[in-house]
C-alpha cells in the first residue's frame, strides 16, 4: 500500500500537464512545421537536380565552330542543314566578299 501511494505521490508532482512545461505538448506543432519545411526544401532540390541533369544531357552539345567559312558552310550542306541552292548563293556571296 505504501509503494501505491508513493508511486501517486510522484505522478501528483508531474502536474496536470505532464511535465510538457508551461505550453503542454503544443511545443512539438513548431518543430514538425520545421522538419516539414526542411523536408520539402530537399525534395524540391532532388527534383530540380534530376531535372536539370534530364535537360542537359538532352541538349546537343554546340559544335565548335572551326574553319573558313566556306568549311563551315561544306559542313551544313553536307549535314542536310542548307538545301544545295542556299549552299550555292552562300558560296557566291563568300566570293563576292573576298574580291
Amino acid at each position: 500500500m505504501a509503494y501505491v501511494l508513493s508511486s501517486v505521490s510522484v505522478l501528483a508532482r508531474f502536474g496536470d500537464n505532464g511535465d510538457w512545461g508551461h505550453g503542454g505538448p503544443l511545443w512539438v506543432l513548431p518543430l514538425l512545421l520545421v522538419l516539414a519545411a526542411i523536408f520539402v526544401f530537399l525534395f524540391v532540390l532532388v527534383v530540380f537536380l534530376l531535372v536539370r541533369s534530364f535537360y542537359r544531357s538532352e541538349i546537343a552539345p554546340r559544335k565548335s565552330i572551326t574553319g573558313t567559312p566556306l568549311e563551315i558552310v561544306q559542313r551544313r550542306y553536307a549535314a542536310g542543314e542548307i538545301s544545295s541552292e542556299e549552299f550555292e548563293k552562300i558560296k557566291q556571296d563568300l566570293r563576292e566578299g573576298e574580291g
